[in-house]
């Protein structure tokens, strides 16, 4: 127990290293990432600590007087840490935008610029992804419901997705008929459940012969989104870890794409917390479906 913060101290001195050196103009960009890498790793790290804390006072029957602080404490931290080092982040993409338009680079220096624009992006995603999962653990992600349609929904989905399907070389798909019950739902956060299961769909199907179906009926006054794809599915090992935070399967097809085990949690929280239920159907080598059902207006 006695080093039950080790990770989550050391975690608050790499941030405050690093906004000391952004300050001070002393960041060097091509190793950001790794650096904010290294601090979402302690924070991870933390958490197992707390957990195995609150594990060792449960079969004690003696929960340390110190153990609700230390929670509170790691919790404002993340969201402290998240805030704090977005800034940084969004200073590097502007900067390294802003070079791209100076002139002339050479094969080389495109090549740096690239690296450091894609690292960006990825970082600014991870802390989304740990800002969000420390609300939804928390119980303060705020949700406001209004009317709203489903073919609204996926305009957008389809949208934000079409690049990256082509990018990848899949087809992405939308079958939203005419007559689908009207919403009383945070359309924003659904809509975000939504990005992420359809981007690991479009990750884990072959390219060229991928497809990703996302389509809505409508069931007793329900809304029914399903999310397919004829990708390389999961085990039922796999299917009984989803939803637990930082879980990505061992096998090669998952390990090959970069992750953060974060998306499928985040997607459980969202639907849970907007009154919606999730379930999934999936055979390895055959593809998954994601099945949402959100209650209609009356």
């Amino acid at each position: 127990m006695a080093d039950k913060g080790s990770a989550l101290k050391e975690a608050q001195q790499k941030v405050g290293e690093l906004l000391e050196a952004a300050k001070s103009g002393a960041i060097i960009p091509i190793r950001l990432p790794g650096q904010v890498e290294e601090i979402l790793n302690l924070l991870t790290k933390a958490e197992e600590q707390q957990e195995e804390a609150i594990r060792e006072a449960t079969a004690s029957a003696n929960v340390p007087a110190d153990m609700n602080e230390y929670i509170k404490e790691e919790s404002y931290f993340v969201g402290h840490a998240v805030h704090e080092l977005r800034t940084p982040m969004t200073s590097i993409r502007g900067y390294s935008d802003m070079i791209g338009q100076m002139g002339e680079l050479s094969d080389m220096q495109k090549q740096f610029l690239s690296v450091i624009k894609t690292n960006a992006r990825r970082m600014e995603g991870l802390l989304s992804d740990v800002s969000y999962i420390n609300k939804i653990r928390k119980g303060t992600l705020q949700v406001q419901p209004k009317m709203d349609m489903f073919k609204n929904l996926a305009m957008k989905v389809e949208k934000d997705l079409t690049p990256k399907a082509e990018e990848l070389n899949r087809t992405l798909e939308f079958d939203i008929p005419q007559g689908l019950p009207l919403l009383n739902v945070d359309g924003e956060l659904l809509g975000l459940a939504l990005v992420k299961l359809v981007e690991n769909a479009l990750q884990y199907t072959q390219a060229e012969t991928g497809k990703v179906t996302i389509s809505g009926e409508s069931d007793d006054g329900n809304l029914v989104i399903k999310i397919a794809d004829n990708g390389i599915g999961m085990s039922e090992e796999d299917i009984e870890q989803l939803g637990t935070i930082y879980f990505r399967s061992e096998r090669d097809e998952v390990r090959e794409f970069k992750g953060s085990g974060l998306g499928i949690p985040i997607v459980y929280g969202i639907i849970d917390m907007i009154g919606g239920d999730i379930s999934i159907d999936s055979e390895v080598d055959k593809g998954t479906t994601f099945t949402i059902r959100i209650k209609g207006m009356s």
